[in-house]
């Protein structure tokens, strides 16, 4: 057994960026090296991507982010094995966290914090989860990564789409998903796309005169073309969104 996993552990309490950090860096201090042996230091564990992938549900590319958040914050080291033998997560201030008179009082002094660096609050679930309510359930945590998969990675791109959404005041995912189904179909892929196709429908927009623009913006139903085209493509993919509308703003 070259991990030793026996006794009691202490979770400490750190800030994260998201739940879905906190319950990656809590796998990690759980399954750490209680004592050192042959195999591993104490506060360190190996572990596969793959199977982190399946245990939590998610993606590869949304395990490694999350990794790196977690080694931007201090939190862990990490190192990739050799002959695909996985990564060895080293646990930062394991001995402190561990140590039960870290977090006993003292009667003179106030005892000393385990450090808590400041974090990003930027990442695309705690925007979700502060802008549009609530906590991610690790579906919606699934879709979103896959998302951001389908956009090579850039949470930003889906970020853009969900201030659409907002500026729209339609703060819910049905509204966020036919327009990354319409960006991804365009070949949007980076933020500068997006706002490229942004750009490029405005000017398209401007160029027409002013009769043309009344005559074809609105359908016989007074709905936009653009809102009905982008319904069109909720329904194909099976999305309930309600009335979508005009979505080229500013992001």
């Amino acid at each position: 057994m070259s991990q030793v996993t026996t006794g009691f552990v202490i979770q400490p309490r750190l800030s994260f960026k998201n739940k879905f950090d906190k319950a990656l860096y809590s796998i990690f201090i759980e399954e750490a090296n209680f004592a050192s042996n042959d195999y591993l230091e104490r506060g360190q564990a190996k572990f596969k991507i793959s199977e982190l992938t399946e245990e939590l549900g998610t993606t590869r590319n949304m395990i490694r982010n999350a990794i790196s958040r977690l080694e931007e914050a201090k939190f862990i080291e990490k190192m990739t094995l050799a002959q695909n033998k996985g990564i060895l997560i080293t646990v930062l201030n394991y001995d402190e966290y561990q140590n039960l008179a870290s977090y006993q009082k003292s009667k003179n002094e106030a005892p000393e914090k385990p450090q808590q660096p400041t974090v990003e609050k930027n990442n695309i679930f705690t925007f979700f989860e502060t802008t549009f309510g609530g906590s991610l359930s690790p579906k919606m945590a699934q879709d979103i990564g896959n998302w951001v998969d389908d956009f090579n990675g850039n949470e930003e791109v889906v970020i853009a789409a969900m201030k659409l959404a907002i500026r729209k005041k339609k703060a819910f995912w049905g509204y966020v998903q036919p327009i990354l189904v319409d960006w991804h179909n365009k070949g949007v892929r980076t933020l500068e796309d997006a706002r490229n196709l942004q750009n490029q429908a405005r000017r398209e927009k401007s160029d027409k005169p002013k009769e043309v623009i009344a005559n074809t913006s609105q359908g016989t139903s007074g709905i936009s073309e653009e809102t009905q085209r982008l319904e069109r493509i909720a329904q194909e993919k099976g999305l309930v969104t309600g009335e979508i509308r005009d979505t080229y703003v500013d992001f």
